[in-house]
């Protein structure tokens, strides 16, 4: 999910005040006519979205998966010249930022941290739009708006 800095503090409002089940906006809590109606508020933030999607075969492990599904992040971000990349924090936080910096570009700069969804809203964004984009085509419409592209993976 891309956003321009100029619209980060009334985005990150109006994701504070969306009605979600928990104490942050994730939509394996939800139920349908609540994902619809969180979909819709997104849909209407000033954000585009590209998606990167790894088709898994025999063989491949999650770990070669995350790393070519990073390769293509990066690869994306540093082309539209995005300068700072957040990434929703899990256990393997060091080997992400090992792959990272190993697969960016010198220019155009690239910084990237980790962070809680409970740290930063807007990761809220992008598990509402990677959860549609997962989940068929009735969802998909849902965010079709936003998206930009997708790309398709097959390591």
């Amino acid at each position: 999910m891309l956003i321009e800095a100029r619209d980060l503090a009334a985005t990150r409002a109006a994701i504070g005040v969306l009605p979600t089940r928990g104490r942050r906006l994730h939509f394996n809590n939800e139920v349908d006519a609540q994902k619809r109606i969180l979909l819709a508020s997104i849909a209407e933030l000033p954000v585009r979205a590209f998606v990167v999607v790894c088709h898994r075969r025999h063989g491949i492990t999650e770990f070669i998966a995350r790393e070519a599904c990073l390769a293509a992040l990066v690869s994306e971000v540093q082309s539209q010249r995005v300068d700072r990349l957040v990434l929703e924090s899990r256990q393997d936080d060091r080997e992400d930022a090992r792959i990272i910096s190993k697969l960016r570009q010198p220019e155009p700069p690239l910084v990237f941290e980790h962070r809680t969804a409970r740290r930063e809203a807007m990761l809220g964004i992008a598990d509402g739009i990677t959860w549609a984009a997962g989940a068929g085509a009735h969802w998909q419409a849902l965010i079709e708006p936003l998206v930009q592209r997708v790309i398709e993976l097959r390591p």
